[in-house]
């Protein structure tokens, strides 16, 4: 910056200050000048009224919010008496998840046909006791799985076997139980006598590795009590007789 710019630039900061003071002092010798004591008096009594009635509303308005806050609560309560009392008729809360699950359970078991109608009945007839099923979530779902169980077919699954079959070949084959490993029920239900079978093949399988064409074999349907019978054992301990007999020879 030039240095003869300098005091100009500085008698323009003190004409501008100066400027802005006589403006203030213009403004408040203004503002004495045109009130006197008792408009000034005035003023702060008319303002004092209506802080007075502001805070008048201020408490009106708090007193309202205390009374709604009231109501509120008395109503939280009668809300959550109702909901006691509606989950007391149902049997209690800790039931609605357990029932929730084996009313799952039991619509794949009857969606799938698993295992036998017996067993998914009796589970749906200790569930039929239950208030639970009233739930507005599970009535409709009641309903239609009472519908399910009453059109399963209660006819027993068979299984003509043919040339190169064995029972696990069959166990493993996806319209029977896609599981090799459960041969053992089919051997046992057709152990003591198949359904049918032609002139001169035998009627019954004492060992499940023999079976004939055209034997028409039993096919259970898979239940949990029929997964945790001893068929499986039995057949541990067929196949250790079998390796020592194997080793003998």
């Amino acid at each position: 910056m030039k240095l003869y710019k300098l005091p100009i630039l500085l008698l323009a900061f003190f004409l501008l200050f100066g400027m802005k003071v006589s403006f203030a002092q213009e403004v408040e010798n203004a503002v004495t000048e045109d009130m006197d004591d008792d408009q000034w008096e005035a003023q702060i009594t008319a303002l004092t009224t209506t802080k007075n009635e502001l805070t008048a509303k201020i408490e009106n308005l708090q007193k309202d919010i205390d009374d709604l806050k009231t109501k509120s609560s008395a109503k939280d309560a009668e809300l959550r008496n109702a909901e006691d009392a509606f989950w007391s008729e149902l049997g209690g809360k800790e039931g609605y998840g357990t029932f929730k699950s084996n009313l799952e359970r039991l619509e794949k078991i009857c969606r799938n046909k698993e295992g036998s109608k017996e067993d998914a009945m009796k589970i749906f007839d200790g569930m039929s006791s239950l208030s639970m099923k009233c739930h507005p979530e599970f009535f409709a779902r009641f309903k239609s799985l009472k519908q399910c169980l009453d059109g399963w077919n209660n006819s027993v699954p068979e299984y003509t076997v043919l040339k190169g079959d064995y029972l696990f070949v069959i166990a493993a084959k996806k319209e029977i139980y896609s599981n090799k490993h459960m041969w053992p029920v089919i051997w046992e239900a057709n152990e003591n006598g198949v359904m049918s079978a032609p002139r001169g093949i035998p009627t019954t399988i004492r060992n499940p590795n023999l079976i004939y064409p055209g034997q028409v074999l039993k096919i259970p349907q898979l239940s949990e009590s029929l997964k945790k019978s001893s068929v499986f054992e039995r057949m541990k301990s067929w196949l250790d007789w079998k390796k020592r007999r194997g080793s003998k020879k």
